[in-house]
């Protein structure tokens, strides 16, 4: 194929690195696989678990767009290392236990209270498989063209619009200052995509929920809490035009890094166990019944 450059502006709300905070922006993203041009939108993600949670506005408010009422997921593992059986550990079949046990969950619930013109967020989530990609995977992290590239190359074009396209890289995230983000656009053909974007995170000491309750490895437990942020944010805001609070936060940067009371984990419908961050409550913020986020604010549900 040949190779196609994209020249676009993105927005960044990231689960941030350690020592990093705010919002970054992006330009001049390369696809390095070639096709077709995607046509690029705003981005949004979680960044290192030094950062603060909560922006400095209290509650989030409606933007006008929509909101994912019934949201599909797909796992896209990318890089010629996911064949390795000691390289992939547990991390393959447990994101297949994450998603596939996601739906009709307490924690799936926690975005309930958002709606758009039409209806409110539900918890119930169809889980759409996943997919190996053993080409090679880019050198450096991925950017915004990069991952839209590829959720439209793997689905040819035609993705779900209600489902959000988790990439997956063998790449790691050493040498950027966020854990994961997720971002939408457009295919070559118009169709529109909501993607996310997770580096390897094994042995990212500001990605690590120190998890010492669940089992899993540090990688899993390290991108399945930022699997569970970006996906409630897609869910609330899936093309930026849901719900987030006037600085800009949406419900998972809110409570990101807070986890329930000592080493709390969420339970999904399947019985699996996650230690994962609570996410953004209105409602509880009103109500005074949520617990606290980094600034204090006790609007935390899980």
């Amino acid at each position: 194929m040949n190779f196609s450059t994209v020249k676009t502006t993105a927005f960044f709300s990231l689960v941030l690195v350690a020592g990093f905070s705010g919002k970054a922006f992006a330009s001049d993203e390369r696809d390095l696989r070639g096709g077709h041009e995607p046509h690029l939108h705003h981005q949004k993600g979680e960044g290192h678990s030094s950062r603060s949670g909560g922006g400095s506005s209290a509650l989030l408010t409606y933007r006008g767009g929509n909101v994912l009422h019934a949201n599909k997921t797909m796992a896209i593992f990318w890089g010629s290392e996911w064949s390795n059986a000691s390289f992939a550990g547990d991390k393959i079949s447990g994101l297949d236990q994450f998603f596939s046990g996601f739906s009709g969950s307490r924690y799936a619930g926690t975005g309930s209270e958002y709606s758009d013109r039409m209806a409110y967020v539900s918890n119930q989530s169809t889980y759409l498989g996943k997919v190996l990609d053993l080409s090679a995977a880019p050198r450096r992290a991925l950017g915004v063209a990069g991952a839209i590239a590829e959720a439209c190359k793997i689905t040819k074009n035609s993705p779900d619009p209600n489902a959000v396209y988790f990439l997956y890289t063998s790449t790691g995230a050493g040498n950027v200052n966020y854990c994961a983000w997720h971002s939408w656009g457009n295919c070559s053909n118009g169709a529109p995509i909501q993607v996310a974007y997770m580096p390897r995170l094994d042995g990212i000491a500001g990605c690590d929920p120190q998890d010492g309750t669940t089992g899993h490895s540090e990688g899993l437990a390290a991108i399945a809490n930022v699997t569970a942020h970006e996906l409630l944010e897609s869910m609330t805001d899936p093309r930026g035009t849901g719900w987030m609070d006037a600085s800009g936060s949406e419900n998972g940067d809110k409570c990101a890094w807070s986890f329930p009371s000592g080493n709390g984990v969420s339970t999904f419908a399947n019985g699996s166990l996650w230690k994962v961050q609570m996410e953004w409550s209105n409602a509880a913020y009103k109500a005074g019944t949520g617990l606290a986020n980094l600034n204090g604010q006790k609007a935390c549900i899980y």
